[in-house]
């Protein structure tokens, strides 16, 4: 089964996605073929949030609202393209850097692949990883440990 046939199938039933902290995993809610996933923790009600389109603003985790700046598409380019800020997908800017919002291009920092354990994880091989407990406005990366 090719990559894009096993992408297409995941975004046909529910789409589980989490970040690691500690036990903390964030799961997304059903979404069809097309519709944008929520990335919500276990722990508490909060969700991957992009507050600001600038690439220089850290993608970061708050409460979830079910705003568009708490919403993903999964592209079939195995991006995860903001709903709030389109054409700009989320990036891992390098090591231990907290992930951010940079306009989608075919970059392996962009490329983002759902594990069977539900982890988020890049090309490069890092895992979306929150720096600290689940406290509002805690930045999201993807440090050297998790890969």
């Amino acid at each position: 089964m090719g990559q894009s046939q096993l992408m297409g199938g995941l975004r046909r039933v529910i789409v589980v996605v989490s970040m690691v902290f500690g036990a903390a995993t964030f799961n997304a809610g059903q979404a069809g073929a097309d519709g944008p996933v929520q990335l919500k923790s276990r722990l508490g009600d909060v969700c991957l949030d992009a507050p600001s389109g600038s690439w220089i603003t850290p993608v970061v985790i708050n409460p979830c609202n079910g705003t568009d700046f708490q919403r993903w598409n999964l592209t079939d380019a195995q991006q995860l393209e903001s709903v709030a800020f389109p054409g700009e997908c989320l990036n891992m800017p390098g090591q231990s850097w907290a992930v951010h919002l940079q306009p989608c291009v075919d970059w392996f920092s962009q490329h983002w692949t759902i594990q069977p354990n539900g982890q988020v994880t890049n090309e490069f091989g890092g895992c979306l990883t929150v720096l600290g407990g689940p406290a509002p406005g805690t930045w999201v990366a993807t440090p050297p440990e998790s890969r």
